[in-house]
């Protein structure tokens, strides 16, 4: 058998191609287990958990569109006026509108004092029934300490404005909260009491958060989970080491305020798109074609396959590094590297007119962040970027802050529809008087506006507000019930410095804030101003 062996070189190569085989099954196995499958887990792992921070993030936008709506309500001076004496009329004039309700996706809203005793409140049911009581209606101690906000806590929070947010079960149903504190417009105060509202966890929470993840989320809650396996709560998620079970859906354990597991959000993943077998189909495939196609394959693949792949690679890389998704493989092939090559040419395309769009759209909403859409002028956010970037300058700046007189009456009596067309006819007013590009007017909030003039004097921007003061009152847009003026009527309050980069952008408004309070005190419809310095500002 031996001599056989030697004299045959045909049965040499057939033995090397053997071992070379038996080489490259043993480093192929040896790779698999101990590399390539703990990699495809460990990349798998490190997507579920990925996924479930998204989750999370999820939860967190629901939280915070009920965070948004505490606060646009809770810090406001009316508001803070009708919780301090108990209005329950107006709470359920303005507020307790169950179709509202529906509308907010949220299931009741409560009003507490400053001593957490329950002022008014409504509540609806899963089929947007009004309740006869909230189950918030009465509060153990341990509840209040931890939905509502005490004067301490405020106190704590240097009297700034504080919210509570989380899940609770309440008569065997899950709810999620937001809670507020209620304080003057300015964000800081005494505590007048706070504003509660919630919604039960059911399908249209679970409809949200199917939409933010793109995945179909379901709830239960952690007393209907038992058979449910494995539960991964959520402050360990990095700690374990496996996460979806074989029917690849992921079951995550949220707690509620007492930190005691409360909720389970379960969503599905697709199936592995990986073997962890040792042996596959594909490997034994590959071990065949091998043995058949070693003497040969390096030439072949090395003339059809490798150089037009390199061209790709070089074309891909030249893109990469230009930027340029202009440029193209330049291959004309009818085989699988020619549809690729077709393919990669028509991504390339693609993304080339996606970078235009991109580029068009982000400059489309860069506008529309920086602009009012009730009037169309600056909001607060463009006149603020502009000081920003005007700090530094050595030139003297004016401020003019406008308030429209008595516009709670104007709304209470000519409804919101004519509020809104009146705020937009002054808006138009103050613009037509504000003719230079280095100058802008903004909507400062409500019927508030501001006036940003640079290079200016006090002189030249107490002018410039008396003619607006005279042009707005001279639009005639009638207002019954105003104790200046049959007609619409703003207060202004101007200010000025000498050189903008000795104050603080604060200061200016503060100042000009200031002015119009006066203006508001000496009676409305007129113009006060005054100047500061840099000892002012110091002081």
């Amino acid at each position: 058998m031996f001599n056989f062996v030697a004299r045959s070189l045909r049965i040499k190569l057939l033995l090397v191609f053997i071992m070379m085989l038996l080489a490259f099954t043993s480093v192929h196995l040896v790779i698999r287990q101990h590399w390539t499958i703990p990699q495809l887990i460990a990349l798998e792992l490190e997507k579920d958990r990925k996924d479930i921070y998204q989750l999370n993030s999820a939860l967190a936008r629901v939280f915070n569109e009920l965070e948004m709506l505490v606060y646009d309500n809770a810090v406001w001076d009316e508001l803070y006026n009708v919780v301090i004496n108990s209005d329950v009329e107006y709470l359920n004039e303005n507020y307790f509108i169950p179709k509202s309700f529906v509308s907010l996706k949220i299931n009741g809203m409560s009003f507490f004092d400053s001593k957490q005793a329950l002022i008014a409140e409504l509540a609806i049911d899963q089929q947007n029934t009004p309740l006869a009581h909230s189950p918030f209606n009465v509060l153990a101690d341990p509840l209040k300490n931890k939905l509502l906000i005490s004067p301490q806590e405020l106190a704590a929070n240097n009297n700034q404005v504080l919210f509570k947010k989380g899940f609770i079960n309440i008569n065997g149903k899950l709810v999620l909260f937001m809670s507020g504190s209620v304080l003057p417009s300015s964000g800081m105060g005494e505590l007048a009491g706070t504003m509660f509202v919630w919604s039960y966890f059911d399908s249209k929470i679970e409809q949200q958060l199917s939409e933010i993840i793109q995945a179909p989320v379901t709830s239960l809650s952690f007393s209907q989970a038992s058979k449910v396996s494995p539960l991964i709560a959520f402050s360990e998620v990095d700690t374990v080491n496996s996460i979806r079970n074989e029917q690849s859906n992921i079951n995550v354990i949220f707690n509620d305020v007492f930190n005691q597991p409360a909720l389970v959000l379960s969503y599905p993943k697709p199936e592995r798109m990986f073997n962890d077998h040792l042996f596959e189909t594909s490997m034994v495939i590959a071990l065949v074609m091998s043995l058949l196609i070693l003497l040969v394959i390096y030439f072949i693949l090395t003339i059809m396959i490798i150089l037009p792949l390199r061209k790709l690679r070089s074309t891909v890389k030249e893109v990469m590094d230009r930027g340029d998704y202009k440029l193209s493989t330049h291959i004309e092939r009818a085989d699988e590297i020619g549809r690729l090559a077709y393919l990669i040419d028509i991504l390339f395309s693609k993304v080339n007119v996606q970078q235009t769009a991109l580029k068009r759209n982000n400059r489309q909403l860069k506008r529309l962040s920086d602009t009012d859409p009730l009037t169309g002028i600056a909001n607060r956010r463009a006149m603020m970027q502009v000081l920003a970037h005007t700090t530094e300058q050595d030139m003297p700046i004016s401020v003019i802050m406008l308030d429209i007189d008595f516009f709670k009456k104007y709304n209470d009596h000519y409804g919101h529809q004519q509020g809104d067309l009146a705020i937009k006819s002054v808006a138009k007013s103050l613009k037509k008087h504000v003719q230079r590009k280095t100058d802008i007017v903004a909507r400062y909030g409500g019927e508030e506006f501001a006036i940003v003039l640079l290079n200016t004097s006090l002189h030249d921007a107490q002018t410039l507000a008396s003619t607006m003061c005279e042009s707005i009152e001279a639009l005639n847009i009638e207002h019954q019930h105003s104790s200046v003026s049959s007609y619409l009527t703003a207060s202004f309050g101007v200010t000025s410095c000498e050189l903008f980069r000795d104050f603080t952008i604060e200061t200016l408004f503060h100042q000009a804030d200031n002015a119009l309070y006066k203006a508001k005190e000496q009676g409305r419809n007129r113009v006060v101003s005054f100047s500061i310095t840099p000892h002012q500002h110091a002081v």
